[in-house]
């Protein structure tokens, strides 16, 4: 598929995912939507840039209009594989969704800084493997004065140091490989699972 309609290009890639698990002809996947420092440009949306130049806005109202949009798409081409994994029952006639944890997010909070702590992440599916989802799970709650982004420099303090520093992303990945049955107490610097159940 030419990289030339990203849309057409994700919902491909999500489909051929989908027909993997379908059929079991694997059980984990890694999808990046482009290099850290690239991405894909979104040409059906008039957007030229990848992700990353977006990202250092500088506080253009232009570029930061264009990065809301190639979120937004990205958020969406998530969502269809979602619906996708929903729609499709796996080989016990279960919908995959139910037995498919699947987590979307960045390696950037806020690019703009290259700020690398308090990463929004989504984690969907997986209820099988013991998720509760339909909330949203804030590790800060508790470590900082909340989420004063209207202050100037406000996203550089947030973004560049951890409000909580005990909640690692490595936390979420050891939880997640322990539902998948690995025997393991540690994934990188993780220092507990998490309780999402």
């Amino acid at each position: 598929v030419p990289q030339t309609q990203a849309g057409d290009y994700f919902r491909t890639v999500y489909d051929l995912i989908v027909l993997a698990f379908q059929t079991d002809a694997t059980r984990v996947v890694t999808f990046s939507s482009g290099l850290e420092g690239q991405g894909l440009a979104i040409p059906e949306l008039g957007i030229s840039q990848s992700r990353h130049e977006l990202s250092h806005h500088n506080g253009d109202a232009g570029h930061m209009e264009k990065l809301t949009q190639s979120d937004t798409f990205s958020v969406e081409q998530f969502s269809y594989f979602l619906t996708r994994l929903s729609e499709t029952p796996d080989l016990d006639g279960r919908p995959l969704l139910d037995t498919t944890m699947s987590l979307f997010g960045s390696g950037m909070a806020y690019g703009h800084s290259h700020g690398n702590a308090n990463l929004p992440l989504v984690l969907a599916g997986g209820t099988r493997c013991g998720f509760k989802h339909g909330r949203h799970v804030d590790l800060n709650q508790g470590h900082f004065d909340g989420y004063r982004l209207d202050e100037p420099g406000q996203h550089y303090r947030l973004c560049s140091r951890p409000a909580n520093d005990k909640a690692h992303m490595s936390n979420l990945l050891l939880t997640m490989a322990q539902k998948m049955g690995v025997e393991t107490e540690r994934f990188g610097d993780s220092n507990s699972e998490l309780d999402l159940g």
